[in-house]
């Protein structure tokens, strides 16, 4: 299956397909420059647009404006393509760049962390949800920190690929 995954709910624009992936600091900028490093990435990777047969979309939570531009991107992608889009957790994309018991932490405002925790081997269980805890609450975790890394593209591909083999559709944005 050809797998295209984005995610835009943190600095960095992450870019994926089952095979490849592109990671790039934006800052806040994503919208400025996603369409033109999505096509760079695509030709990169080989991948054509009509041969696309799922979008994978971050989830976040993160950036309210950077969830914004990654959905609504590949909300559009996939009504043009007229292929489905999934979403699945931007944090669980980022852990899968650990193994073991890891927590995945990304920056929020005022000493504030999303965490969520995962166990990670071949697949990524979640073993706590997304929530925002204090920068002191975050560190008390034993097992591996990931303090703002970026989202693995492949990861996020292969996270939505199987919630769609699961039936599991649709994208929900997680605003914490």
């Amino acid at each position: 299956m050809n797998v295209l995954a984005l995610d835009t709910a943190t600095p960095y624009l992450v870019l994926g397909t089952l095979d490849a992936e592109r990671v790039l600091h934006r800052g806040r900028r994503h919208a400025e420059t996603l369409l033109d490093d999505l096509e760079a990435f695509l030709a990169h990777a080989g991948l054509e647009r009509r041969a696309i047969e799922l979008i994978v979309v971050g989830e976040g939570p993160g950036s309210y404006t950077g969830l914004r531009v990654g959905l609504s991107t590949a909300l559009g992608l996939a009504r043009g393509l007229g292929v489905p889009v999934v979403g699945a957790a931007s944090l669980a994309a980022a852990a899968a760049r650990g193994r073991g018991r890891v927590r995945a932490l990304l920056s929020a405002r005022n000493r504030q962390v999303y965490a969520a925790d995962y166990l990670v081997a071949d697949d990524v269980v979640e073993t706590a949800p997304p929530r925002k805890l204090s920068a002191e609450e975050a560190l008390a975790a034993g097992g591996c920190l990931l303090w703002n890394a970026p989202p693995s593209g492949r990861a996020l591909a292969r996270l939505g690929a199987a919630r769609w083999r699961q039936g599991r559709k649709g994208v929900h944005p997680l605003y914490l």
